[in-house]
């Protein structure tokens, strides 16, 4: 009798370690999505990189960086036809705001922020969980 539940324990062990370890070590799958609104878009490109594009209506706008955040940072930006596009990477995890100046033909400036919530998955990867461009008031 005792030796069946010696067999049963050990079976159980062996498979608990085996789900642990298939758990452990599965791998990370980067989460990539698109988020559109009025005049602007984001893509999450492999997970921990955005790719902003902000509306120029012909031209007429020019956009600027004018505070960036511990979190995440501005790598490039150029500017294509109607529309000024910018590569923004995440460097660590938190909720942090960049804030960008939108200046118009005439001189008048507009103040938007973009906000992105960051977490990191299995301690190693970062991970844009949400996008959002909102117009400062």
């Amino acid at each position: 009798m005792k030796k069946k539940r010696f067999i049963l324990f050990v079976l159980v062990l062996i498979i608990t370690v085996g789900a642990a370890a298939i758990i452990l070590t599965r791998p990370y799958e980067a989460t990539s999505f698109v988020v559109d609104g009025d005049d602007w878009s984001a893509t999450v490109v492999d997970g921990s990189s955005v790719l902003l594009n902000l509306n120029n209506d012909s031209n007429s706008k020019e956009w600027s960086i004018t505070l960036e955040p511990e979190a995440f940072a501005s790598d490039y930006h150029n500017i294509l036809e109607n529309v000024t596009e910018f590569h923004i990477i995440a460097l660590s995890d938190g909720a942090d705001e960049m804030v960008f100046q939108c200046t118009k033909d005439d001189g008048s400036t507009t103040r938007y922020i973009l906000a992105l919530s960051i977490s990191r998955h299995q301690k190693t990867r970062l991970q844009i969980d949400s996008v959002s461009f909102k117009k400062c008031e």
